[in-house]
């Protein structure tokens, strides 16, 4: 394996597998070549604890493995998968295989969120896989041939995305289509477009929404318990996910933002209850979020970060 600063790291794979390094800020990203018949055999170590592994195939179908549980991958899918957890993935044709190991610390989504993700997308009809999937494959193709503020970027692209799949994925499977059924989808559709619409308007209140879409707060409740949440708490939510991207957000001409006026902007009254809440949702302040995704250094993953030459996984062969 050759790091992308042309160290050589030490050697952690055995004959028949082939893996480069490329660092992405907080990321990074390796890619592992092997022949049919080889698996992919990941062991977790201290350091892993804090990590997510996020991988897509460029070539060759293979079978994740995570204790009981098997699982065909394809290129077009992606997997996730917990770094602190051991798992193979089995390869039953010549392969590339790009993996990001991202720090959960980077990742806007809740550990309930990550853990129901684990496993293979990419099934029919599932729309944040089918991005997802491209942008991981052209970054691993690009990012290596540019700056650090570039990569720094196509990171937060990659986090961002996770998080939004993650999000997808604990919110259950897409809504039909508008009328396609007379259970409330239909209604529960409109609500969550008109708050994503009003997010930002301090005076959004069940009534007022409720009196918007023609129905009672009793029904408009109703319709959010069948969903496993409530009103009140899918807009908090919105409202921090809305915050946390754009405290996230970096660029040379992009103002440092505050953290009262985002929390005022998308309708956070107190900005002391709008810490707490990003903190609960989060693990971390919102400064320490602002600072994470867009410090310009080696400290982007708030040094538990590995050296950007550290293994993932170990090849072996299929009787290994």
């Amino acid at each position: 394996m050759t790091a992308d600063d042309g160290r050589t790291p030490p050697a952690t794979t055995t004959t028949g597998a082939y893996a480069a390094a490329t660092r992405l800020g907080p990321v990074t990203l390796l890619t592992y070549r092997g022949p049919a018949g080889s698996v992919l055999r990941h062991v977790p170590s201290a350091a892993d604890d804090a990590f997510w592994a996020l991988g897509t195939q460029a070539r060759g179908g293979a079978d994740l493995v995570r204790g009981a549980r098997r699982a065909p991958c394809a290129p077009g899918q992606v997997f996730l998968m917990r770094l602190s957890e051991p798992w193979e993935l089995h390869a039953r044709e010549t392969y590339r295989l790009h993996l990001y190991r991202i720090p959960r610390r980077a990742v806007g989504a809740s550990e309930a969120e990550l853990l129901a993700a684990r496993g293979v997308h990419g099934q029919p009809g599932d729309p944040v896989t089918r991005l997802l999937a491209p942008v991981l494959l052209r970054a691993a193709d690009s990012a290596a041939g540019h700056p650090e503020p570039y990569r720094r970027d196509v990171a937060a692209v990659v986090t961002d995305l996770l998080g939004t799949l993650a999000a997808a994925r604990a919110a259950g499977p897409p809504e039909p289509a508008p009328g396609a059924d007379g259970d409330g989808r239909e209604t529960l559709r409109r609500i969550r477009h008109f708050v994503n619409e009003h997010l930002g308007d301090r005076g959004l209140s069940p009534e007022r929404i409720a009196a918007r879409h023609h129905v009672s707060v009793r029904y408009l409740h109703k319709v959010f318990a069948a969903e496993g949440t409530t009103l009140t708490r899918w807009i908090k939510q919105r409202r921090l996910e809305e915050c946390r991207r754009e405290l996230g957000r970096r660029g040379p001409a992009d103002p440092v933002p505050s953290v009262a006026a985002v929390a005022r902007r998308w309708g956070f009254v107190n900005a002391a209850h709008f810490s707490r809440s990003f903190r609960a949702a989060y693990g971390m302040s919102p400064g320490e979020w602002h600072r994470l995704r867009t410090a310009s250094g080696e400290d982007g993953g708030r040094g538990r970060e590995a050296p950007a030459h550290a293994s993932v996984l170990r090849a072996t062969s299929a009787a290994g």
